[in-house]
Order: C-alpha cells, then structure tokens, then sequence
C-alpha cells in the first residue's frame, strides 16, 4: 500500500466520522425536540388536572355553603315563625293590659 492509498483511506475514514457525527448532533437534536414535545405534553396534562381539582373544589365550597346558607335561612324562618306565634299568643294579653292602663289613667 503506497502513501497515496494510505491518505486516501484516511480521507474517507475522516468523510465517515464527519458523516456519523452529523448523523450523530441530528439525531440528538430530533431527541431533544422530542423531549421538549414530551414534557410540555405532561405539563399542559398536569395543568389541565389541576384546573379540574381546582374547579372540583370550588364547587364543593359554593355547594357547601349554599347548604349552610339555607340551613342559617330555614332556622331564621322557624325563629320568626316562633316569635310570630308567641306574639299573636300574647296580643290578647297585651290588649288587655293596654286597656287595663288606659282605664286606670282614665279613671284617675
């Protein structure tokens, strides 16, 4: 093998690295990118779940209150209910001991 052959094939030893090492950074940027794919994918997942929990939360909290809100309204309503017959119970009494002052003043 004479000096000439021997450069040649370095020549196209040296064309194949270049070659597989051009090969090699694309295959590492189109894994990168892919990469990149993925993880945004499981970010916006992660995001879109949270947003469901959150919504899933927040309308357990206006349920609850709601619940809290009528059951505060039915006792205020059974509370006035209660002071309405209590008072209708009374007026009787209070008309007479209204007319009991109002005789006593008149007589005196």
């Amino acid at each position: 093998m004479g000096k000439a052959e021997i450069l040649q094939k370095i020549k196209i030893a040296e064309e194949q690295v270049r070659a597989m090492i051009k090969q090699a950074e694309e295959k590492r940027k189109a894994l990168q990118a892919e990469g990149k794919r993925m993880t945004i994918e499981v970010v916006d997942a992660a995001d879109a779940e949270l947003k469901k929990q959150i919504d899933r939360r927040i309308a357990d909290a206006k349920n609850a209150i709601g619940a809290k809100k009528k059951a505060i309204l039915a006792e205020g309503v059974r509370k006035a209910d209660a002071l309405e017959s209590r008072a209708r119970a009374n007026s009787s009494n209070v008309r007479a001991l209204v007319l009991t002052e109002f005789e006593r003043t008149a007589d005196a």
